[in-house]
């Protein structure tokens, strides 16, 4: 009996003190979801402004012009996307945001909208 109870003692894997887990957990703390989410949206503009050459080297973009600012509310902005071919709609929202016309949570907004969008379209009902 003596020796199964030395090996069970002696485990390669040992479950860390509480003490040890608060001291490592202070060290690195977590950030917020505020601060994640200025990160999603400062990572998704600097995105947008690379890929239309805002930001880096020249690119020649060939979309339909549209009148898309930051004053407009959801509705608005989709009413003038209604003017630009299908295909170019989300690179007309990324557009905007690129040139600040747009902000991020807005963006990102309109973006999921039309996203779902093109799912119902897919979707095929039968009679």
């Amino acid at each position: 009996m003596e020796v199964k109870e030395a090996l069970m003692d002696d485990l390669v894997y040992k479950k860390p003190r509480k003490g040890a887990a608060l001291e490592e957990s202070s060290d690195s703390p977590l950030p917020t979801l505020a601060s994640l989410q200025e990160k999603q949206r400062s990572e998704l503009i600097e995105m947008a402004q690379v890929r239309y050459g805002i930001k880096g080297s020249a690119v020649q973009i060939n979309l339909t012009p549209l009148q898309i600012h930051s004053a407009m509310n959801e509705g608005q902005i989709f009413k003038a996307l209604l003017g630009a071919p299908e295909a170019e709609r989300a690179d007309q929202v990324l557009y905007a945001l690129a040139k600040g016309e747009l902000s991020a949570d807005m963006a990102n907004q309109i973006l999921a909208s039309l996203a779902l969008l093109g799912k119902f379209k897919k979707i095929k009902i039968e009679p």
